[in-house]
């Protein structure tokens, strides 16, 4: 078995304790940190990214620092460029981008446009196309862009990421097609969200083909995925963590549906609905009926045993580098650093 790299993301926690807890995470052995970039979620995130991954990256040495995923629906490409820049400034070669289409709830309530699916995973294209032209122009050297969503003449960052040719740009792509080519083609990392082994392999090969196509190696591009994982200390924590987990397969209902499972479905998916309290109530109330098996299938809910069992699993499938999550922090969170302190050094 390949040695994976291991990442570490967490949400609903203050900047202060984020902070703290990327700097613990590198003393724990992981290689990189990610900040979701989200207004709101389902359970309360309220980080922004780059002011947390900059304060990590100031106090860190060695650790990787990207968001978990910023969007092009929020920021234009040149933005989101110049911080990429600077963060791989203070973290000098640290700095990794992770990028998607966006969410409707961090969208719509703030009256920004929500376009189709193809809209926005051809916006998401042009977007990483941007990026890059930017950090390779200079002065001298100006790009021109023309595109359907963006265009630049004479443009230029006067500030350059230090990392050579570039920091890695790693694509969010949950299972559409249109985005899965978009890794092939343009990315250097695939960022999964939650995947069967079926639905992996399957969406890897989508992404393989269009790496070939575009005439790119896809060995070279790295496969990462969030690790979700809960470590319940009792009975108490332990039906949390379940609940939490299923809550994340019916907003995933498609890794739900491959299992089988086809009650409660009718909830949006992820990405394409907006936060009420109504709402979430009603998430949590269906996920409740999801039987417990469906979640030991893609997660890690009991003990170092289990979250042992669930890297290998991952590793065999064709991940390449493990984010992990956990379903119980932030109260958790020095414990399962703890754990994966042990557990990385078994990869080592």
């Amino acid at each position: 078995m390949s040695s994976p790299r291991f990442g570490f993301t967490e949400v609903s926690v203050s900047p202060g304790q984020a902070v703290s807890d990327g700097v613990l995470a590198e003393k724990a052995g992981f290689d990189s940190v990610w900040i979701p970039d989200h207004f709101t979620d389902v359970n309360g995130d309220k980080l922004e990214p780059w002011t947390c991954l900059s304060a990590i990256g100031a106090l860190t040495k060695r650790v990787e620092l990207g968001p978990a995923v910023t969007d092009t629906q929020r920021t234009h490409p040149t933005r989101t460029a110049h911080a990429v820049a600077c963060l791989d400034g203070i973290a000098p070669g640290r700095a990794l981008l992770g990028i998607g289409a966006g969410e409707a709830m961090n969208v719509t309530p703030f009256g920004l446009p929500w376009g189709e699916p193809a809209e926005r995973a051809a916006r998401l294209e042009e977007a990483v196309r941007v990026i890059k032209l930017l950090w390779s122009s200079t002065r001298e050297e100006q790009v021109d862009f023309s595109g359907e969503y963006y265009s630049m003449k004479n443009a230029f960052l006067s500030l350059h990421p230090f990392r050579k040719p570039h920091p890695p740009v790693y694509v969010g792509a949950m299972g559409a097609r249109t985005t899965l080519e978009i890794v092939g083609k343009e990315g250097d990392g695939w960022f999964a969200w939650l995947n069967t082994r079926d639905q992996f392999r399957k969406r890897w090969k989508i992404i393989e083909e269009a790496a070939r196509g575009a005439g790119r190696d896809p060995k070279k591009i790295d496969s990462a995925s969030h690790c979700m994982v809960a470590l319940p200390r009792d009975a108490e924590e332990k039906k949390a963590a379940m609940l939490g987990a299923k809550a994340t397969l019916l907003m995933e209902k498609k890794t739900l549906e491959s299992m089988g499972y086809t009650d409660h479905l009718k909830f949006l998916q992820y990405q394409n609905f907006t936060i009420s309290n109504e709402y979430v109530k009603k998430i949590f109330k269906a996920a409740s009926d999801i039987p417990d098996e469906h979640v030991h299938k893609v997660m890690a809910i009991g003990g170092v045993d289990d979250i042992r069992a669930l890297i290998e699993q991952m590793v065999k499938t064709g991940v390449k580098h493990l984010i992990v999550a956990d379903h119980l922090a932030p109260k958790s969170t020095k414990r399962t650093l703890e754990a994966f302190r042990k557990l990385i050094r078994e990869y080592r």
